[in-house]
């Protein structure tokens, strides 16, 4: 009786696992054909490791995307314009940034999308006596 059980649970596992794969490509496969997509749509700003960010901007509507990072008071960090063929994706080490509020910001012809994000150094404190 305790195989059939574990045999049902890791089948109704693998019947979950399946749907949400399909879900996931197919809302996938409806952004991107979606041709009214507007720029912040188009931009995703993942953290792949801590203090290290994946940025991509797919679809572009003009050959010219460009791209900065900028601090709350609207200073630019880094600033680079790219002629992407398809896509604009490029991985940043955001570790030597100090605490605060950045915004990434990618400007693709007359669009202009922007994600802002906090960086938030983390203490850990331990207390200890010495006798």
């Amino acid at each position: 009786m305790k195989a059939k059980n574990t045999l049902f649970t890791a089948a109704l596992i693998g019947m979950l696992i399946s749907g949400s794969a399909f879900t996931a490509n197919a809302q996938t496969a409806i952004a991107t054909s979606d041709k009214t997509e507007s720029a912040s749509t188009k931009l995703t700003v993942l953290q792949v490791k801590p203090m290290q960010f994946r940025v991509a901007y797919i679809n572009p509507v003009s050959n010219l995307v460009s791209v900065r990072i900028l601090d709350t008071d609207k200073n630019v960090l880094f600033s680079e314009s790219h002629r992407p063929e398809s896509s604009y994706v490029k991985y940043f080490d955001l570790s030597t940034l100090l605490d605060g509020t950045y915004t990434f910001e990618i400007t693709d012809g007359k669009e202009k999308a922007s994600q802002t994000f906090d960086i938030l150094t983390k203490t850990s404190r331990v207390v200890s006596s010495i006798n």
